[in-house]
């Protein structure tokens, strides 16, 4: 673990530790109150507002149950009131049918008229009224089939006294004496009232008998709310002094949070979940130069430049919508002076979890970076100084075992074609040519320490040069591809000389050690990444047993300069690939 990843560590390690204490669950166990009191106060409303409803309901069914027996009252007296009125129109049918046939007298016979198209209505609706009742309804059709029966005997009496005269109208009345009587109408009528009399009075009696008991459910659930109230009275005297207890150990652990956030060293804030400040810490005053008042209801837009403040609002937009807490690293203007902050954001979540606002904890790390890459730039400049040393070596190595070999050889040749004049000829020729494999080693060595690519060559031209001078040396037979030819070429020019660089190594690798027939070479670049692989079917190695050399190693430290990252794949047999990942955005950015 580098420095930074440990000064990290404890930073995040603190800030987990204070957003802990801020966390909705240990707020509500830091602001616990006992709940009995208002539960059971809870109850008895509960209580009080389902004895009200019942007592509510109760009188509601009384009620209509007495509208009911005023109704049903209503419907026997009029049943009895029609029957009477039946009653009486019979009689008035009689009499003023017996008027006429005494007296001979037509206007005896207007009520009779009258009276006979009224009295089917009467009955018509009176059956109506008794739809519910059958026996009535059987003895209304029988004083409907007898009513018929007198009106037949009634009207033949007339049409008599017409035609025959008084004497023969009263021997018809005195031969049909049945008919004549109203008795056996009055029957029927005395039968349906005496029914309809029983039936009132029972439903008199159901009335008395259903206002009772309502008096009683009545006394009972009015003595229950009394006790309900009394009861409510001392839970809500009860709870009154148990919230003043609890306000005035809220306002204590209040203070005390307040205290905490206060003096910590980090900036501490909470936002709603639009983005207003609702709580700063000191720190957060101190830094901002302002105060809570002054920043209460506003947002980041309203204390810092729009560039950031958009980074910050999309940091808490991704805190709401994951619903979970998360670890960035931000950077904030202060006079002229960019400061970086590492700062941890967790979401506040209700009972009902619901999220309704943001807590974040910002910790200033601008002496720690400052620290770390003044450390980077002291491990970059060593890292350049083994470098460097390592490639002289390598050349002192290489002039040492080679060139100095071939020049040491050429002048052995030479001396002796001095001294013995026998097959002088083949001794020079031995000499000229190890001194022109020395020029051409020593033009070649200087080739791979000046840059081999001019300002105006495209790195694809180069690269292609490259791979031709390999093919045309060597008898591995190599080839190229290209994928975005058009991004490669417009790399940044260390970038791009890195690139040769690491193609150069690994092929003099290829070409040294592989024993390779084959070898590939493919480049790819987009907006944001270049990828290069470099394979081979040579003999491989053992990636876990074999360090890596000088040559890998210088491969891999251009690579990480560039927060790339390197991966070989190979095993004894099957050759070799090294794959090269380096981003072209964001990470070389930061880098």
């Amino acid at each position: 673990m580098n420095n930074r990843q440990y000064s990290f560590s404890r930073l995040r390690h603190t800030a987990t530790a204070v957003s802990k204490k801020l966390a909705p669950a240990a707020l509500r166990r830091f602001f616990k109150t006992p709940l009995a009191t208002e539960q059971n106060l809870l109850v008895v409303s509960l209580l009080l507002v389902l004895g009200i409803l019942l007592l509510g309901l109760k009188g509601y069914q009384n009620n209509l149950g007495n509208r009911e027996t005023t109704q049903q009252i209503d419907h026997t007296r009029q049943v009895l009131l029609d029957a009477e009125r039946i009653s009486t129109a019979v009689k008035d049918l009689e009499l003023g049918v017996r008027g006429y046939v005494i007296t001979g007298d037509y206007t005896f016979l207007g009520p009779f008229y009258t009276t006979q198209q009224s009295v089917f209505t009467r009955i018509k609706n009176l059956k109506a009224l008794c739809a519910d009742n059958p026996a009535q309804q059987a003895r209304l059709d029988q004083l409907r089939k007898n009513l018929q029966q007198k009106l037949a005997f009634l009207e033949q009496c007339i049409s008599i006294r017409k035609k025959e005269g008084t004497q023969a109208a009263e021997n018809y009345i005195i031969a049909n004496a049945v008919v004549n009587k109203q008795g056996f109408l009055d029957l029927t009528i005395d039968a349906i009232k005496a029914d309809e009399s029983r039936t009132l009075a029972a439903r008199k009696e159901a009335g008395i008998r259903s206002n009772d008991i309502f008096s009683k459910i009545n006394f009972f659930l009015a003595s229950l709310l009394v006790m309900l109230v009394i009861a409510a009275t001392y839970i809500l005297w009860k709870n009154t002094q148990t919230t003043t207890h609890a306000r005035r150990q809220l306002e204590d652990n209040r203070q005390l949070l307040q205290a905490i956030i206060d003096n910590a060293s980090s900036i501490i804030y909470v936002k709603d979940v639009y983005g207003r400040f609702t709580l700063v810490n000191k720190q957060f005053e101190k830094t901002y130069n302002t105060s809570f008042e002054a920043v209460a209801g506003k947002t980041v837009f309203d204390l810092n430049p729009e560039q950031f403040a958009m980074e910050f609002a999309r940091n808490d937009a991704r805190v709401l919508e994951q619903r979970s807490p998360t670890e960035t690293e931000e950077q904030v203007p202060f006079n002229d002076e960019t400061r970086h902050y590492y700062s941890i954001r967790f979401p506040l979540i209700n009972r009902n979890d619901e999220v309704y606002g943001i807590a974040g904890i910002s910790t200033d790390i601008t002496d720690i970076i400052l620290r770390q890459k003044i450390q980077q730039e002291r491990d970059l400049v060593e890292q350049t100084l083994r470098t460097q040393e390592a490639e002289r070596k390598e050349i002192g190595i290489e002039l040492h075992d080679n060139i100095s070999q071939l020049l040491a050889s050429a002048k052995m040749m030479l001396d002796t074609a001095l001294r013995n004049v026998e097959r002088r000829d083949e001794r020079l020729e031995k000499a000229r040519e190890d001194v022109f494999t020395a020029i051409n080693e020593t033009r070649k060595l200087s080739h791979s320490l000046v840059s081999p690519i001019s300002e105006k060559q495209p790195l694809t031209v180069a690269i292609e040069d490259l791979v031709k001078g390999l093919n045309m040396g060597t008898r591995i037979k190599t080839s190229v591809s290209f994928t975005g030819r058009k991004q490669i070429n417009a790399l940044d020019e260390k970038l791009t000389l890195t690139i040769y660089r690491i193609i150069q190594e690994q092929t003099h690798n290829i070409v040294k050690y592989a024993k390779a027939k084959q070898a590939k070479i493919d480049l790819a670049a987009s907006e944001t990444h270049f990828s290069l692989l470099i394979a081979d079917d040579g003999i491989g190695f053992d990636v876990e047993k074999k360090g890596r050399g000088i040559g890998l190693q210088n491969i891999c430290n251009r690579t990480e300069f560039y927060n790339g990252k390197m991966n070989i794949v190979s095993s004894p047999g099957n050759g070799c690939q090294l794959h090269i990942e380096i981003p072209l955005v964001a990470e070389t950015a930061e880098a």
